[in-house]
């Protein structure tokens, strides 16, 4: 059996092929050559008085976190925190919470942000009515691209079951009876998607996504807690049955059931996506077609936050439109979470040491922050 460290290396491996390291360039700063200004000819008549500090622009502004209800999610919320605290805000520790319940909990301003947005899952949400009328869009808004393009979302399938019935696609799979029933784990006549929490954004593309297409008599998305499912399709895979799972990136799951080796994304046609869901995934041969469209565009993942707490803090609005995470980052976490490092205090000090090693990255922001506010 692999050792902890080797599966980790592994994993943080795999996720390499997946996700592309963000580059950055540092200017040198410009060096003054004036005289300094000569002495006062005549003494102070007392003390000099030191200037007192100027406050910072978050000082006495309490501001209410959510993060998402994926372990994952933690970390760039706990970055963001951080680089908040900095300006002078009192920031709450991000409260868990799922994507359907903190977008209009945040546009009542329950919280002010999180660090969680998908946009082409998530903007469903904001296109919702609100309680006082418009929609949820009109309070809440996403804000700067903190991981751009750093997602790649999908169904995975077991490359035995693609060679044993020869689909290419979701649709040729469900147009085959026996494939179907060689995914159907419960016997009601419908092949099983082990798929998304209640309340995320994936959840509603599976579903509207089998709607639009008249698969709901055939296939069926399972919603329960995902590292449990994702548990039992590997499960499945390591006794020889088919695995259909849904599964993101940056993430370790991809370490554990290996595209291009174990499974492959399953492609749709692209006109069977929803609107704004066609984009292809950038995977190779790691998928059933080419182009590989995977019933999901690959997303940024951004900040959301109160469009009145936003307004009212120019400082925090500046930090969060310059804020930029690489994808890589948050792929070592997801591992080193996979690995057991999991606590919340262990992955704030992850976010705090990564602060700390990209200084230079992110003290442009801090300045324009202050200078905001």
């Amino acid at each position: 059996m692999l050792s902890i460290h080797r599966r980790v290396l592994f994993a943080v491996l795999v996720l390499l092929t997946l996700v592309a390291a963000a580059c950055g360039s540092d200017s040198e700063p410009a060096t003054g050559t004036e005289s300094p200004p000569a002495p006062a000819e005549s003494e102070p008549s007392g003390p000099a008085e030191a200037e007192p500090e100027a406050a910072l622009p978050g000082q006495g502004v309490t501001v209410a976190m959510g993060r998402g209800n994926w372990v994952e999610t933690n970390f760039q919320n706990f970055v963001v925190q951080l680089l908040l605290e900095e300006l002078g805000y009192d920031v709450s520790d991000p409260e868990e919470i799922a994507p359907a319940t903190f977008y209009p909990a945040a546009a009542q301003g329950d919280f002010d942000l999180w660090a969680s947005a998908w946009p082409f899952n998530h903007t469903p949400f904001l296109e919702s009515e609100s309680p006082g009328g418009g929609t949820l869009g009109d309070s809440v808004g996403y804000i700067g691209t903190m991981l751009a393009s750093g997602a790649l979302q999908g169904l995975l399938v077991d490359i035995p079951s693609v060679e044993q019935f020869g689909f290419s696609t979701l649709g040729e799979l469900l147009d085959n009876p026996d494939a179907v029933a060689h995914f159907d784990s419960d016997g009601d006549g419908k092949a099983d998607i082990n798929g998304c929490d209640d309340g995320w954004g994936c959840q509603k593309v599976i579903d509207d996504t089998l709607a639009k297409n008249g698969w709901d008599d055939r296939a069926a998305q399972i919603s329960a807690t995902h590292s449990a499912l994702f548990a039992e399709s590997q499960a499945s895979f390591a006794g020889g049955g088919p695995v259909l799972q849904y599964v993101w990136t940056p993430t370790a799951f991809v370490g554990k059931l290996v595209p291009g080796r174990d499974v492959l994304w399953l492609a749709i046609e692209p006109e069977e996506t929803l609107d704004g869901q066609d984009g292809v995934s950038d995977v190779g041969d790691a998928c059933t077609n080419d182009p590989c469209t995977t019933m999901f565009t690959p997303s940024d993942i951004v900040v959301a936050a109160n469009k009145e707490f936003l307004a009212a803090n120019p400082a925090a609005a500046s930090l969060l439109r310059d804020f930029e995470l690489d994808p890589l980052a948050v792929a070592v976490q997801a591992v080193a979470i996979d690995a057991g490092a999991n606590t919340d205090a262990e992955i704030k000090a992850a976010a705090a040491e990564w602060i700390a090693a990209n200084r230079a990255r992110i003290d442009p922001w801090i300045e324009a922050a202050l200078a905001a506010g």
